[in-house]
């Protein structure tokens, strides 16, 4: 392949894979305004500012590729989200999440949806790309959207009760 359809390729991942950061920010600022749930609104707007540093990085990168540049990629460090979902995960530190309605778990299910998708985009251009540094920045971006996906899960179990929260055993109905 040439180095203009080669581009011209990054250019059309890239252009998509903005438009889906884009249509999750705005998902997750709607969801925040109608969820019931304090910690659901806050999930929300936490995965709202993720997506938008997502889409922030990405148009730095098409705007780059545009001008003729090459990927320049960046050290992406952990977001709020992943910083906090392994923590959450310890007994000690975990905290019930406020009871939600059935619009909860539509939305939130409606996320789970776009960050699976999300996650799988990236990870199929990941391993498409040729050029490390964008080899490495969608990996990266899978990474953070697959963290996404793991604490709406968890939220999404708290509200259902069925007993694990971050894969861990709430409760047991077996005695011991």
């Amino acid at each position: 392949m040439n180095k203009k359809a080669s581009s011209e390729q990054a250019l059309t991942a890239l252009n998509k894979a903005i438009k889906g950061e884009k249509t999750g920010l705005e998902s997750y600022l709607k969801f925040a305004r109608s969820t019931r749930s304090q910690s659901g609104k806050d999930m929300f707007i936490r995965l709202a500012q993720d997506e938008f540093g997502h889409m922030e990085l990405l148009e730095k990168e098409r705007n780059r590729l545009q001008q003729g540049k090459k990927w320049v990629g960046i050290d992406i460090a952990p977001s709020d989200i992943e910083q906090v979902v392994p923590k959450l995960s310890s007994q000690q530190a975990k905290i019930r999440a406020e009871q939600g309605t059935s619009d909860d778990l539509t939305a939130l299910n409606i996320a789970l949806d776009l960050e699976r998708k999300a996650a799988d985009f990236y990870m199929r251009q990941g391993n498409k790309e040729t050029d490390v540094t964008a080899k490495g920045i969608y990996f990266r971006l899978a990474e953070m959207e697959e963290s996404h996906y793991n604490l709406i899960q968890a939220e999404i179990d708290s509200i259902n009760d069925i007993g694990f929260w971050f894969g861990v055993r709430e409760f047991t109905l077996e005695s011991n």
